[in-house]
């Protein structure tokens, strides 16, 4: 499998940054906006990853 195809280091990114984004938020934002900025890329990651990777393996 490709890098291209391959979302684990994607994933793992954005675990990354979805925890620094909750550590920031309860100490600074009160609303906690990149909180939920982080959420919603890390959900658009695995939908791309559940609905779109079995797509390109059987393309290939």
């Amino acid at each position: 499998m490709t890098l291209a195809l391959n979302f684990d280091w994607l994933t793992n990114l954005l675990a990354i940054l979805f925890v620094v984004a909750c550590l920031y938020d309860a100490r600074y934002d009160e609303y906690g906006t990149l909180t939920l900025a982080v959420a919603a890329m890390s959900l658009a990651v695995m939908a791309i990853e559940v609905f779109l990777q079995p797509a390109f393996e059987m393309a290939l």
